[in-house]
């Protein structure tokens, strides 16, 4: 481990000596220093402008320290120019200096600064005063396209001041964020009351409930946050600080033109604009979850829009059941494409600038074999060298490029490839390919195309012609970012700012396709959503809400830093999730029947019993406390011990909510296994009875539900990570399956209040979503109307059915885990009307899957 840091050492002393006499407070130079490499950044800087002996206020403090950490790309006139800003005094917060950094990252070496465009760019002479706040926000939310409806409005309003173009982002953001919630309590009454009306409704609700008649004994909705399953809450911190709170403002992102910029921000309104663009070659996994609520999360709270557009180039590997399942992903985890497009769209498009880039002189026809390219290209050997037809005549490439396109060539005998910069010390810059020779037909386009555009050649493309303002990918593509933009500069057209992100990498599993794949296709795991798979469907077989999923992704935050987390963080994060929203049943296991020896035959005591302890909103459920229960054979032991609190010969102990304790009298084995088969008791229900010291679950045994399986899920690999040899590494006990469980009749009732809540609210949400594509707007995306919107029977369509499953129905076992109903189960009393007293039906079948334990498992991998 790290030493500890002591603040007191004569160097570290010394240093926040120096920054307080700055003008930082104690606790910021202390915090600074605490941090070596922030703290060096920032001596560097004081050295370098011989800024020691100066003082400033806090806030020109804290400005230059936002210097010191983001002026790694700028040149030292620039960084000396940004530096004279701050002291005199033009530029006051950490806002500006960020805006600063990022406009003068584009300005070319010994440019000149354009004093008057920075200063408008960065803010300088804005100073908007506390007094003046409550006037222009509320003239700004008026202008708005959608008016606050809600305190839930605060975040998505707040993102897109610091995300626009008016004075307002440069205000004092603390000031902005107090005046608006004064606003938002003068429209909407306070956070608190807001909030506690929200409760009294919901305890309306289940108070209703409650009263309703015995025959029909109902259980409450679960909390808000487990009824909304199919419209998950969205996790703001990780937009409001750290690394995606950094980002450049719409328009900001320079251009090789200045027309571009405006012609941009012409379609776009200066509003944020992403695109979520997966290939439709497999199904998504855990890595996209946090890819999506990046993608569509970013622009949903700066008021943008989000295109998920399907990079559908490789027509080999592209399947129907993948695009809709790739919707009804996203939508799954509570998002709503703006637009859903295809880089097909604009194949049109496409070839039209390959042949202009070609003309421009930047790309030729190669007719080199693979073998011969791949040496050429430097690939494994270091540098490359220039193909033999690079300088081949602009006229005969393009002569070459028409005979491609003809099919004139065969797979692999020829390829456009960009001429780009064969000097660069980066691979994506030699002479990548740009379009290929493929024979497959294509799913939208049948047989009217003999080539496709690469990955590389299609994705900035099709990011320019949707007016992407920011496109975010993964770390791995930080080496492309210079191919995409030498690209769009070649074909003088617009240019996407990209921003990389590390990866969601987990622990003692993989998320490859084709590995996967093998598992399924060898039958070592069931299909791709085997609960047992990191697959986005998988994880909703199991159980795991789309919420606990974003839950996740926010909590680990977002930076450029790769890591693998550990299967206890992820399951710690659902826990703590489905803790505070999941109700309760009383369920057992391993059942043994409990006969109370001193009560009579039709002994029944109504006993209610609450749906979450700590959330009385949910309600109660009814149950029976009869003569037969069943216990779960773990909590009865033939053979006492002074440190088991729990059921022995002689013993007493509580049944959960039931009026008495029990006393153990005597117990049946079976001759041929010798498990107990029977427990005999005494109910101590004389005024003399004490208190149990433990208290365990039961179900009445008339009325218990059997459950057909319980399936309780492992890790599917023995080995941490799993090796090359993955397959004969499948833990042969990765899956536990119990099939005498039993659980209360209220859970019939539950599940059909979480389906019917569920169809409900998912019903409302599509309406809504179809609603608002259909709305006519000068705004669509600029490949609408293209060809291939010719070819749409079969393309993807949002309905409300795929936001609802069995996984809607989720719940506590009590003292086991949680658990949700699989879609292998049948349960005819969802699908009755309303009015109909939910229960057992001839043909049922219920199977559980177990979501995630109680607690983690200690020394164990489970």
């Amino acid at each position: 481990m790290p030493p500890k840091f002591d603040p007191s050492t004569p160097e570290n002393a010394a240093l926040i000596a120096l920054f307080e006499g700055l003008g930082l407070a104690n606790k910021s130079a202390t915090e600074l220093v605490r941090q070596p490499k922030s703290g060096v950044a920032f001596k560097t800087l004081i050295d370098e402008y011989n800024l020691s002996d100066k003082k400033f206020d806090e806030k020109q403090a804290g400005a230059l320290v936002k210097l010191s950490a983001s002026a790694g790309k700028l040149g030292p006139a620039e960084k000396g120019y940004v530096v004279d800003k701050i002291v005199n005094g033009s530029l006051k917060t950490q806002d500006q200096v960020a805006a600063a950094v990022k406009l003068l990252e584009g300005n070319p070496p010994g440019t000149p600064i354009n004093d008057e465009a920075f200063n408008k760019s960065c803010g300088v002479g804005v100073d908007i005063s506390a007094a003046q706040l409550p006037e222009l926000l509320k003239s700004y939310m008026a202008s708005l396209p959608s008016p606050a409806d809600s305190w839930t409005s605060l975040g998505p309003i707040l993102g897109s001041i610091k995300s626009g173009t008016s004075d307002l982002r440069w205000a004092n953001a603390a000031e902005v964020k107090t005046s608006l919630e004064t606003i938002f309590t003068e429209l909407f009454g306070t956070k608190e009351a807001a909030a506690a009306a929200a409760k009294a409704q919901a305890a309306a609700s289940a108070s209703k409930a409650k009263s309703a008649p015995k025959s029909k004994p109902a259980a409450a909705a679960p909390s808000a946050e487990a009824s909304s399953s199919s419209t998950p809450v969205i996790p703001t911190n990780i937009f409001q600080e750290g690394f995606l709170s950094d980002f450049h403002k719409p328009g900001e992102n320079p251009q090789i033109k200045p027309e571009l910029k405006e012609q941009h921000l012409a379609f776009t309104k200066g509003m944020v604009y992403t695109r979520f663009p997966p290939e439709p070659n497999g199904y998504l996994h855990i890595g996209h979850v946090k890819a999506i609520m990046i993608d569509f999360g970013y622009a949903k709270f700066h008021g943008g829009r989000t295109y998920l557009r399907y990079d559908d180039t490789n027509p080999e590997a592209e399947e129907g059941r993948y695009f809709q399942s790739i919707l009804e992903t996203v939508r799954w985890l509570g998002f709503e494409p703006w637009k859903i497009t295809y880089s097909s769209d604009n194949f049109d498009k496409l070839y039209e600038l390959a042949v202009e880039l070609t003309r421009r002189g930047k790309a030729y026809v190669c007719t080199c074999d693979a073998e011969k390219m791949k040496e050429d290209r430097g690939m494994g050997k270091g540098h490359p060298v220039a193909c033999e037809h690079r300088d081949r005549p602009i006229e005969e490439s393009l002569r070459e490029f028409e005979r491609m396109k003809n099919g004139e060539y065969k797979e692999q005998g020829a390829c456009l490839r960009m001429k780009m910069n064969l000097e660069s010390g980066n691979p994506y810059m030699w002479d990548m390919v740009a379009y290929r020779v493929k024979l497959a037909p294509h799913h939208r386009t049948a047989d009217k195309w003999k080539i496709y555009p690469t990955y590389d050649f299609t994705h900035c493309l099709c990011d320019s012609i949707e007016n992407i303002s920011h496109s975010l990918c993964t770390t791995e593509f930080i080496p492309a970012r210079e191919s995409y933009e030498w690209l769009c500069d070649a074909l003088e057209v617009y240019k996407a700012r990209q921003y990389e992100f590390a990866r969601l990498n987990l622990q003692g599993t993989f998320l490859s396709k084709r590995k996967i794949a093998r598992l399924v296709r060898n039958g070592l795991v069931k299909d791709w959503d085997d609960p047992r798979l990191y697959t986005i469907i998988a994880l909703r077989r199991r159980g795991i809400p789309p919420g606990a999923l974003l839950s996740f992704v926010a909590e680990l935050g977002v930076t450029t830093s790769e890591s693998v987390t550990e299967i206890q963080k992820f399951e710690s994060v659902i826990r703590k999730y489905l803790e505070e929203s999941a109700p309760r049943l009383m369920m057992v296991l391993n059942p043994v029947k409990l006969v109370i020896e001193n009560v009579s035959d039709d002994y029944r005591v109504p006993v209610q019993v609450p749906l979450h302890p700590k959330v009385p909103a949910m309600g109660t459920v009814e149950t029976s406390f009869t003569k037969e229960v069943y216990i779960d054979a773990d909590d009865f032991r033939e053979v006492d011990s002074p440190d088991y609190f729990r059921l022995a010969p002689g013993k007493s102990v509580g049944l959960f909510k039931a009026p008495f304790p029990v006393t153990c009298t005597s117990f049946s084995t079976d001759p041929a296994t010798g498990k107990v088969t029977e427990i005999r008791c005494r109910l101590e229900d004389s005024g003399t009875a004490k208190k149990a010291k433990a208290y365990i679950q039961w179900v009445n045994a008339p009325e218990a539900v059997k459950i057909d399986e319980v399936r309780y899920f492992k890790p599917l690999f023995k080995s941490d990570p799993p090796p090359p040899d993955f397959e004969s590494d499948v833990n042969p006990d990765s899956l536990e399956v119990y099939k005498n469980a039993v659980i209360e009749p209220a859970f019939y009732e539950l599940a059909k209040k979480a389906i019917s809540d569920a169809r409900k609210e998912s019903e409302e949400r599509t309406i809504k979503a179809k609603a608002a594509a259909a709305a006519p707007s000068s705004e669509h995306s600029p490949a609408a109307g293209s060809e291939a919107a010719k070819h749409g029977e079969d393309e993807p369509v949002a309905t409300a059915e795929q936001l609802v499953g069995m996984e809607s129905i989720r719940f506590q076992g009590m003292r086991l885990a949680y658990f949700t109903v699989d879609r292998e189960s049948k349960l005819a009393c969802l699908d009755e009307p309303a009015d109909k007293k939910a229960g057992p039906r001839e043909g049922d079948k219920i199977v559980l899957n177990r979501i995630v334990s109680l607690k983690e498992d200690v020394g164990k991998k489970a």
